[in-house]
């Protein structure tokens, strides 16, 4: 008897859940038809649910659509000028996150900015706070005090791809991380095997694919909390959310240690910074280890990937170097290589369609959430809901980009039939609103350098295989699945356009690695060796 009253409760209780998920479909945007319980979970693919998000808007004709992952509705932006109704111009109401598990309740907590909420105003006056303490870092007023060591560290990196071009991933990430180490922590990574780059990088993109939605552990857990409940010894899908072993160093977490290790550097940098303001601002050890891995994570990674995706361009559409070269030959000459005061309008319309053509940041980030109750063309969006940008389809929408997936720096060069888009910019890469990246400014001035003397010091020519003498191709859709994707490895030649080029190439970067030799250090800490 007991066992039938229980059933029935339970059926009772399945039917008025789910009479409330179908109440909900009914008010919110369009999307598929959720199931009890699991939503539309089992209809995602195994990977890259952006293509997927992409053709429900054009089978629905709505740019925001609505995605149950588990009982927990999702809503894509899959338009521009939607994206920037809701996150830039309704910003102070979408200015928050989710209620997430994996990377907020069971990790860092509110203790990351990146996932920090803003609902209550204690909330907010923290958000500020911390976004304020980042743009010290590398916010828009302080990219000029940064642009010297830019400026070096990318004369070093064209040159090593003379000495080996095919180790140009590394190189670029060398690169990419050394900016940001010098910014953070006063070191300079040289050499491609630092741990730093290695280790740290490889969790970047570990993160990176653990942040996008899926339908396996321990990502299901954001589809169906309760399994988070489970205490460790008997949830195996919660083992990489925790870090269970102990430093061996005697401090709080691997980063923290860095920044107080750049405490002694006699060069100022960003860990001095955060120690400084730690006092006044109350900074939680937790709150300076995010900030500064945040500026690893959100420098490092990007950066070289977007570097990867521009030599890919490069050699898949070679057409849309020549006009560079003329600009370039015309402008810069072969004595010096360009730089960030030289005017070179299609060289920044390539750097834009870099952005757009392959962003990065394919799903613009972390989730956002309305504070609030809203309502956009009638739709109906809950206060608390997860509400996610989908940069693929915002950038590959025909409307605005023709022919989107051909890469087309002209399509950024002011002419009479210059197409529409909300913001100056064009481009979405970075996220909107005031979640919006705050490295922006740091990451458009280091790429506009690295492709500018790319191309200027460079062809990027096929790589001929050897045994049957045939051009080994690329795939411009072969990329990795994670929030932050990378073309998948290929093989290109890096062939110097002039003798005289190569040389000044040298000459530079010889130079360069004098300027900053005051930053060649050593660190006692490296993440592998760092806990128990």
């Amino acid at each position: 008897m007991w066992a039938t009253i229980l059933l029935l409760l339970g059926i009772i209780a399945l039917i008025l859940d789910y009479s409330r998920m179908l109440y909900l479909r009914w008010r919110m945007p369009p999307g598929p038809l959720p199931w009890p319980i699991v939503g539309n979970t089992f209809s995602l693919p195994e990977e890259k649910p952006w293509y997927l998000m992409e053709q429900l808007s054009k089978r629905y004709n709505s740019p925001l659509i609505t995605f149950w992952i588990g009982r927990r509705p999702t809503v894509w932006i899959n338009d521009a000028w939607t994206a920037d109704e809701l996150l830039v111009k309704r910003a102070n109401i979408y200015n928050s996150r989710p209620r997430m598990l994996m990377f907020a309740e069971l990790m860092s907590g509110q203790m990351n900015l990146l996932h920090k909420y803003t609902y209550t105003k204690e909330q907010r006056e923290r958000f500020r706070d911390l976004r304020r303490v980042t743009h010290q870092g590398v916010g828009i007023q302080q990219i000029k005090r940064h642009r010297s060591l830019q400026d070096d560290e990318n004369k070093i990196v064209v040159c090593d791809l003379l000495e080996t071009p095919d180790k140009f991933v590394s190189h670029f990430e060398r690169y990419a991380t050394s900016v940001v180490s010098i910014i953070g922590f006063g070191r300079r990574i040289g050499d491609i095997q630092d741990p730093l780059i290695t280790e740290v990088i490889a969790q970047m993109q570990t993160s990176a694919k653990m942040a996008v939605v899926a339908k396996d552990f321990p990502r299901l857990m954001e589809t169906f909390p309760w399994l988070a409940k489970f205490p460790n010894w008997m949830a195996p899908w919660k083992r990489d959310t925790r870090r269970s072993a102990k430093p061996k160093y005697g401090r709080n977490d691997f980063f923290y240690a860095l920044a107080e290790e750049a405490k002694q550097c006699p060069e100022e940098n960003y860990s001095k910074y955060l120690f400084r303001e730690a006092p006044h601002l109350n900074l939680h050890p937790l709150e300076i280890s995010n900030l500064a891995a945040n500026l690893l994570g959100a420098g490092a990674d990007t950066s070289s990937s977007t570097l990867q995706t521009a030599v890919l361009a490069m050699r898949a559409f070679p057409e849309t170097l020549e006009p560079a070269w003329e600009e370039l030959d015309r402008v810069v000459g072969r004595s010096r290589s360009p730089t960030l005061d030289d005017d070179l309008p299609y060289l920044r319309a390539f750097v834009k369609e870099v952005f757009r053509w392959r962003s990065v940041a394919v799903i613009g980030g972390t989730a956002h959430a309305p504070t609030q109750d809203d309502y956009y063309n009638g739709y109906h969006i809950a206060k608390g809901t997860w509400v996610q940008g989908n940069v693929w389809a915002i950038h590959h929408n025909e409307r605005e980009f023709p022919d989107p997936d051909r890469f087309n720096p002209r399509r950024f060069l002011d002419t009479d039939d210059k197409r529409p888009f909300p913001g100056e910019k064009g481009y979405m890469t970075f996220g909107l609103g005031r979640r919006s990246c705050a490295g922006q400014a740091l990451a458009e001035q280091g790429t506009h350098l690295s492709i500018a003397r790319l191309v200027w010091a460079y062809k990027v020519e096929p790589e001929v295989d050897p045994r049957t003498g045939e051009e080994v191709p690329v795939d411009i859709f072969k990329f990795t699945s994670g929030s932050n994707w990378r073309p998948q490895p290929f093989k290109v030649r890096f062939t110097p356009r002039h003798e005289e080029i190569k040389q000044t190439v040298i000459r530079e970067a010889l130079q360069a690695r004098q300027d900053l030799a005051k930053y060649d250090r050593e660190t006692k800490y490296t993440f592998s060796t760092f806990y128990e």
